[in-house]
């Protein structure tokens, strides 16, 4: 380790040591219903909550994960908007069967995307990009 990291880690004094289950998204409003209905209906993780939030001009979407996690939707005419995958943050879903849930986003008219890093990616409303990994 060079002698800045070392510097750096103990200014810190803790050290980061696991990414966190929640994550948070920004969409347009217009694309309200069909994101509520992707994680819903389509990847069946419902029913999808509508959450008031103080600050906020529009309530958030919630999706809370069976196996665990969340993501929050906010919606903001700010948020990037595309037709095309986000470049950005790609998020990883976890499912048993991995290439059964992709069949079910493409069947149900989500889009899948073809990278190299493995098989299981489709984008949601709005262009942002998932991929499906094995759970376990």
């Amino acid at each position: 380790m060079s002698r800045r990291w070392r510097v750096v880690r103990r200014r810190a004094g803790q050290v980061v040591t696991a990414l966190g289950s929640n994550v948070h998204i920004f969409a347009r409003p217009q694309r309200r219903q069909e994101l509520a209905w992707c994680f819903d209906t389509v990847l069946g993780c419902g029913p999808v909550i509508t959450l008031e939030h103080p600050g906020m001009e529009q309530p958030m979407l919630l999706v809370r994960f069976p196996g665990g996690g969340n993501l929050s939707i906010e919606f903001t005419e700010d948020a990037p908007d595309d037709d095309q995958p986000r470049l950005g943050a790609w998020l990883e879903l976890r499912a048993d069967d991995p290439a059964a849930v992709l069949r079910t986003a493409v069947d149900a008219g989500l889009t899948r995307i073809e990278h190299p890093g493995h098989p299981y990616y489709f984008m949601a409303p709005g262009g942002q990009v998932f991929t499906i990994a094995p759970a376990s």
